[in-house]
């Protein structure tokens, strides 16, 4: 069977492939799911073969069509990234906006066609090369993103000198591990949003929770949650073993917490908010890149509100994945419960009672400012009353079903900028030689909320858990006997998209 003659009908999905895979090779570390990609390539087959399809009507010759159809999809799939870069470019980029730029390519591509139609040209020449490279292309991307998941990683929990038995001890509790992000203290709370946060607090404690303000140990989500759930800081930790706590960011099952309940005789969940079906798949973070990236770009200045599909999307899966908290597990079996929530982060989707009404302006909701304004700081309250609300109900829930339950309830870091790297409320943001830094910038960034809930007070108020990373040692110590020792109270300041660990001298 000679498979050149069937380049031409290839290459239209071998395009859609290439765009798709130098997106997921260029988000390494993302922790992108197969259903993502797979929902994705439907979208981009689809869309692909009919073009495809239009274009061989038109030209009544394949091989035309779909070398028109070629010219047309690399346009449309890589619009993104040149508008991006024309608009970093000085000389040109006033002019490099959507109301030139697809006029221009409309004229071209007009042109194209009837060059193309008038060409005697067959083009076969031309579709074994276009297979051959970007098929190698494609492989080279698949290369480089299959080495970074295989790469070396080494379990830190293979360190850790315990004696672990595996028990099925039925009086042991059930475990929750719940994450809220970028919860900061009710001082931070009340002094740089004028918000008095004591109804959440009253709450769980008259529930018998035990508060104890905690600081960070780094100020990023992606740091922050693994140091904690891997009892270990990544400063001191090799290369082997940090791309190992990466992985446990994206997968807790993964993590020391998770290995060490597993010898426990616990059976292990995880979920969070961000977590889809296959149907929300299709409205992930990674396609909506894609889409950004490509043609489709041009609505977000128009009335088209096809950003909402995503914000809908992102309040369904808070709200889906908010249940699996109040769920009744079997009661035959010891559960483990990890869960994160991104909210009350931004995006800011909820207003206090719920899903927020949207409108067609793209940036009604993800407006990243350099401040936090009137509307940024009212934003985040009302998505964190709604958070406190849920959160509550959850947990009512949970005790509701079983008294013989541990919750742990914290934040991973404090308050940034909207978006991570912009200033926040104090300007001085800079850390010197010395590790010397504002205080007001510390104690925004790495103060969090801790409640902690165990049936027979197995953390008591005398116990001092301090910062984060020592959270799940605490708890591995006081209510299981374990020799889990804790890590040294020390901060770290990571500067703005680097791996530099910066220690923070607090005196």
């Amino acid at each position: 069977m000679n498979i050149s003659k069937f380049f031409h009908f290839l290459n239209p999905l071998i395009i859609g492939i290439f765009f798709i895979a130098f997106l997921q090779n260029n988000n390494i570390g993302e922790g992108i799911e197969i259903s993502e990609v797979l929902s994705l390539f439907i979208i981009v087959s689809i869309f692909s073969y009919l073009v495809f399809l239009i274009s061989t009507i038109i030209f009544k010759n394949p091989r035309k069509a779909s070398f028109y159809s070629l010219i047309l999809l690399f346009i449309f799939f890589s619009y993104g990234y040149f508008y991006q870069l024309f608009n970093e470019i000085f000389l040109i980029k006033e002019i490099a906006r959507h109301r030139y730029l697809v006029p221009i390519i409309l004229i071209v591509l007009t042109i194209g066609m009837y060059k193309v139609r008038k060409n005697n040209n067959e083009y076969k020449n031309f579709h074994g090369i276009f297979f051959i490279i970007f098929t190698t292309l494609i492989l080279v991307n698949y290369f480089m993103v299959l080495r970074y998941d295989l790469g070396p990683s080494r379990p830190v929990y293979s360190d850790i000198d315990i004696k672990i038995e595996n028990s099925k001890n039925k009086d042991f509790p059930d475990v929750y591990h719940i994450i809220l992000d970028m919860y900061p203290t009710e001082d931070i709370l009340n002094s740089r949003f004028g918000f008095n946060n004591e109804n959440f607090i009253n709450e769980l404690t008259s529930l018998g929770f035990r508060k104890e303000n905690l600081k960070a140990n780094y100020q990023y989500t992606h740091i922050s949650i693994p140091s904690t759930t891997n009892m270990k800081h990544f400063y001191d930790s090799d290369e082997d073993e940090k791309n190992f706590m990466n992985e446990t960011y994206h997968s807790f099952n993964k993590s020391s917490e998770a290995f060490i309940a597993n010898k426990l005789g616990y059976k292990v969940y995880e979920a969070t908010t961000e977590d889809a079906n296959f149907l929300s798949s299709f409205f992930s973070d990674f396609s909506k890149i894609f889409i950004r990236t490509s043609m489709v770009s041009v609505l977000d200045d128009s009335p088209l509100p096809i950003h909402n599909l995503w914000i809908i999307d992102k309040q369904k899966r808070f709200q889906d994945n908010f249940k699996l908290l109040s769920r009744t597990l079997d009661k035959d079996e010891k559960s483990w419960f990890y869960f994160y929530s991104k909210p009350p982060h931004s995006p800011f989707i909820f207003d206090e009672n719920g899903p927020k009404k949207l409108n067609s302006s793209p940036n009604s909701i993800f407006s990243f400012k350099g401040i936090w304004d009137e509307k940024s700081k009212k934003n985040y309250i009302d998505q964190l009353k709604y958070v406190n609300k849920t959160t509550l109900e959850a947990i009512k829930n949970i005790l509701t079903n079983n008294q013989n339950t541990i919750i742990i309830l914290h934040s991973d870091h404090g308050i940034h900028g909207l978006d991570h790297g912009i200033n926040n409320f104090s300007d001085d943001s800079l850390i010197d030689e010395n590790g010397e830094i504002s205080n007001d910038v510390f104690q925004e960034r790495f103060s969090t909320m801790n409640f902690t809930y165990t049936p027979d007070n197995c953390i008591g108020d005398e116990e001092k858990i301090e910062s984060n990373i020592n959270i799940i040692s605490t708890l591995f110590r006081e209510c299981f006997g374990l020799n889990t020792p804790d890590n040294k109270n020390i901060k770290f300041w990571t500067p703005y998209e680097t791996e530099e660990f910066i220690l923070i001298n607090e005196n």
